[in-house]
This record gives structure tokens, sequence and C-alpha cells, in this order.
């Protein structure tokens, strides 16, 4: 799919007020989500492209905080599969919080994939700054669940 083909599609996602859009053929995928203020569009075979829905105006809010907290540490998901905050799917006692104190080797939560708990453990320590994935989310390896600072 080239380039003026996705622009296209865009556009007609946008001037649609369509919010979600996924296509897929045997040769080419696409998917646009615009319900944050950006669009993720994934070609198969090519690399991800973020394009903003205001392209020429200032950043939005997640990427200035990203921006801003540049020097905080990031714990990734090692897996794919559900994230929880505990070991059950009811959020009753989490493990951190915002504000708490994590140790390299501490568990800051679970991931259940194919009906098993898995353990997220820290591999930084340091304060938690901010908790990024909600309780009950689905994650994709490597994907950010906490920063901390």
């Amino acid at each position: 799919m080239n380039l003026d083909r996705i622009e296209e599609i865009i556009n007609l996602v946008k001037s649609n007020d369509v919010k979600k859009f996924k296509y897929k053929d045997f040769e080419n995928e696409i998917e646009l989500d615009f319900t944050e203020g950006t669009a993720t569009q994934a070609v198969a075979g090519a690399p991800s492209v973020q394009a903003g829905e205001n392209t020429n105006a200032q950043p939005s809010s997640s990427q200035a905080e990203s921006q801003s907290s540049s020097d905080a540490k990031e714990i990734k998901s090692t897996m794919v599969g559900t994230f929880f905050l505990q070991d059950s799917k009811e959020l009753t006692d989490p493990q951190i919080k915002v504000g708490d104190q994590v140790n390299e080797g501490d568990v800051i939560g679970y991931i259940e994939a194919m009906k098993v708990m898995n353990e997220v453990t820290s591999d930084v320590s340091g304060e938690v700054s901010e908790i990024v994935v909600e309780h009950g989310t689905n994650v994709e390896y490597d994907q950010v669940l906490v920063k901390v600072k």
C-alpha cells in the first residue's frame, strides 16, 4: 500500500468522523484509532507510523508528559496478556500505588496469560511516578506498565 493511498484512507476516515478503522487483506493491514487524539496506522511489512490529528499543532498532553518525564525509568511488560495490580480480578488491594517505593525484584503486578497469573517484577528501584496501564487492561510485549523516578 503506497503512502498516497494511506493518506487517502486517513482523510476519508477523518471526514466521516470515524473513531476506529481497521482494514486487512492478503498483503496489507491498516488500523486507525482516533479515540485519544492520535492515529496509529500499521501497514503489514512496514514500521508503525504515528500521525497526529493536529499535525502542525502543539504536542498532545501525553507527548508533553513523556518529554518532561524522560528521566523516569520504565517497567515494561514481559509478555502479552491482561495486566492486574493484584492477584485477583477485583481491585481491592493493589500491589503498588503512585508514590510507593519499589526495589529491584519487587512484585508490582500480574499478567494473566492462558489462565495463569504471572508475576511482574521491577527491574529498577525508585518511587512510582505513574501507573501507565489500568487494572484489567490488555497489554502487549514490551509495553510500558509503570514509570519510576
